[in-house]
């Protein structure tokens, strides 16, 4: 256990301050770091399809996701919906084209959506100052660290044994408390708002982070994966971490920008 905490700890060391410095620059390095960590994240779906029985368009995954992460540095939300009809029409004629069944459709515009999404949001809060966009990862990071210590020292009660059975009711309730707390001690400060505010915010962060860690639990449990990959020692691969941001960043660009 402690072994695993310390890999855990020295890979968050390294790697978090990445992300924060990309964040703190902004503009075409934050583009091009995201878009980095978009095609490693493909990479890890395609891996993960094959091993839940679909057979990925590789080469598609990784660059259908670019288009979304663009409009995220551009800043045009409103061709969202648009870029996404493009995607699923693409989605929809490749695979039957070269051979592929309909089920492989599903999977792979998912997991371009599902990859890009969150990182799009980022861009897009990160255009509206680099303080509201480190709170967002912030809240999100505390989240998950309030539910794996408290999870770790209190659990007993399991959360979900069929999706991730180291889950715990416990572990959920630390990590939304724990968000909440950031929320009350960033916000008011960083961002000049409430404290009731940032208390609401940073609980509605934890509980939004949690349900994307058990979505992306389901996933793997359909694939029958422990880890999406290896990118963080201790952590498994980039999509381990960046499930709490599938349902956070694009609620908490709402609520801060």
């Amino acid at each position: 256990m402690r072994g695993a905490l310390w890999v855990r700890v020295v890979s968050t060391i390294v790697v978090a301050p990445i992300v924060v410095l990309l964040v703190w620059a902004g503009g075409p390095w934050l583009c091009v770091g995201l878009a980095g960590f978009y095609l490693l994240g493909a990479h890890e779906w395609s891996r993960i399809c094959e091993e839940g029985g679909s057979i990925p368009v590789s080469w598609l995954n990784f660059f259908g996701g670019l288009p979304i992460l663009y409009l995220g540095f551009s800043g045009h939300l409103t061709l969202l919906w648009p870029v996404l009809a493009t995607l699923l029409a693409v989605n929809l004629v490749i695979p039957p084209f070269i051979g592929l069944s309909g089920g492989t459709v599903g999977m792979d515009l998912f997991g371009q959506v599902y990859i890009a999404l969150p990182l799009a949001f980022l861009e897009l809060l990160r255009a509206h100052g680099f303080l509201p966009a480190a709170v967002a990862l912030f809240l999100v990071w505390g989240s998950d660290i309030g539910a794996y210590f408290i999870g770790s020292a209190l659990g007993r009660h399991p959360l979900s044994p069929r999706l991730s059975p180291k889950k715990s009711w416990e572990g959920l309730i630390g990590g939304i408390l724990f968000a909440g707390l950031i929320g009350v001690l960033l916000i008011p400060p960083w961002l000049h708002r409430d404290p009731l505010f940032g208390l609401g915010v940073g609980l509605a962060a934890g509980l939004l982070s949690s349900i994307g860690d058990l979505g992306e639990s389901a996933i793997k449990r359909w694939a029958n994966a422990k880890d999406s990959g290896r990118f963080m020692p201790g952590h498994g691969g980039l999509l381990d971490r960046i499930d709490s941001l599938l349902f956070a960043l694009p609620a908490l660009y709402y609520l801060l920008r």
